[in-house]
């Protein structure tokens, strides 16, 4: 999995392991969506967490439904 276009701090983000819950929370643009796309993907792909562990929350239904595009679009990539 290729995660070579996130910073630093959204590559810590994507690999962040401890046993808790993680908040993203940053400015409009700054990456957020693509970070958790990222980390979401990642985590399914190597076994780490099944789908319906996962809980998602975003601030709109219009920030969701992007997310889950991006998310389906980026497993589609990886098979």
């Amino acid at each position: 999995m290729t995660t070579s276009r996130l910073t630093d701090d959204q590559q810590l983000a994507v690999s962040f392991e401890q046993p808790a819950n993680l908040l993203v929370s940053a400015a409009a643009g700054s990456g957020k969506t693509t970070t958790l796309t990222e980390r979401i993907v990642e985590r399914l792909v190597r076994g780490r967490v099944a789908p319906s562990q996962l809980l998602v929350i975003t601030f709109t239904e219009l920030a969701a439904k992007d997310l889950k595009v991006k998310i389906s679009a980026r497993l589609r990539e990886l098979r």
